[in-house]
């Protein structure tokens, strides 16, 4: 029987590659032969004991590859973007399956499916089930029909689609600024807007490049590293704080001092600290938005004063994850952009090599880790 390599966490702290049967697809699945997977900060959290989850777990939900074996009833079962599927096919796939369209959320907020609490999400789900292989750390995927599927692109390489997913999540982020919007008004987001990023890792980042693409006016990148903050000027930022320089209140007068004494209009925290959010509130001039998206994992707490936010009249906005359908807008900016998407990807490693890019992940000049499964 042929077989098929994952790497595995079998608890927090432990990671290695396992081989699991390579499956035969049901008639409404696929088979998909892994071509680029990167790891993310959330991969980072789970190896560190921080998700509660069902051990073991195939990690991986950035990825992108070459449908190998299709059932022939997959494309009436499935969501696709971009016509039929067939093998041969280069696809990425929403890590988070259909919504079931039948609880609360989905009825009552249908048009945030990422909110439905029975969906399964590649990358998170237990290994210890057949056929096992859910998640991207792996040769192949096996993608059942309740998947949301993306014919890629023409033109687009395998490794730049990989970004879909972290791209998608910074797309949903300022997109969460726009409403309400009337610019001219003051409310919300729009051409000319000024913005600060805090946080200018991966998500940060990709959040500072969609700004630009959508028209903004001042972007301000504020993080600790000189070398993130130097990305972020490639990826469209206009001004930079470095944290490690400047004292909170040397900061702030700073910031003050490119918006008018004011603040900035949108403040989108991407740093997943705590300390982040507080300062962003602090900073987000009156009648502004201040953006949560870094905290997908639980550092902690941090105290507020809850009159600021009444007294700012501000609009504070969760952004969890991505309706299904933002990968299409990420594919095509990743297709069309003239940034210098790529240069994120620092470092490339074999799966073999998984603990090694988990461990560096976040650290150094280390941006995004790609995984390649079946070599260079």
């Amino acid at each position: 029987m042929a077989t098929v390599q994952a790497a595995t966490m079998i608890q927090p702290g432990e990671i290695g590659l396992r081989e699991y049967p390579k499956p035969d697809v049901a008639e409404d699945a696929l088979l998909l032969k892994i071509s680029a997977v990167g790891i993310c900060g959330s991969d980072k959290h789970m190896f560190a004991g921080k998700m509660n989850l069902s051990w073991p777990v195939i990690p991986g939900h950035e990825f992108s590859g070459v449908i190998e074996a299709i059932g022939p009833l997959a494309n009436r079962a499935m969501k696709v973007v971009g016509g039929p599927l067939k093998e041969g096919d280069a696809v990425t796939v929403v890590p988070g399956t259909q919504a079931c369209g039948k609880c609360w959320f989905c009825i009552h907020v249908p048009h945030r499916p990422q909110l439905c609490p029975n969906r399964s999400v590649f990358g998170f789900r237990t290994s210890a089930e057949a056929p096992h292989l859910f998640g991207a750390f792996a040769e192949y995927l096996y993608v059942p029909g309740d998947a949301f599927v993306l014919k890629l692109p023409e033109g687009l390489p395998l490794e730049r689609a990989a970004l879909a997913e972290p791209l998608a999540v910074a797309q949903r982020a300022a997109s969460r600024a726009l409403a309400p919007g009337v610019p001219y008004a003051g409310e919300g987001f729009g051409l000319g807007v000024r913005c600060a990023v805090m946080g200018v890792g991966p998500i940060g980042l990709f959040v500072v490049a969609s700004l630009r693409s959508m028209g903004a006016g001042e972007i301000i990148a504020v993080d600790l590293s000189g070398e993130r903050l130097a990305f972020a000027e490639k990826f469209g930022a206009t001004r930079f704080v470095n944290l490690s320089k400047l004292s909170r209140e040397e900061r702030k007068e700073q910031i003050l001092s490119w918006t008018d004494g004011v603040g900035p209009d949108v403040v989108i925290e991407a740093a997943g600290v705590p300390a982040a959010f507080e300062e962003g509130l602090d900073l987000v001039r009156r009648g502004g938005k201040l953006v949560e998206v870094g905290h997908y994992g639980d550092p902690g707490s941090v105290e507020i004063r809850p009159h600021q936010i009444c007294n700012k009249d501000v609009d504070i906005l969760g952004s969890w994850a991505y309706p299904q359908i933002q990968f299409e807008p990420a594919l095509d900016m990743l297709s069309r952009t003239t940034l210098p998407i790529d240069d994120i990807i620092t470092h490339r490693m074999p799966l073999s090599q998984v603990q090694a890019g988990i461990e560096i992940t976040g650290t150094g000049d280390c941006l995004k880790v790609i995984l390649s499964p079946h070599g260079s």
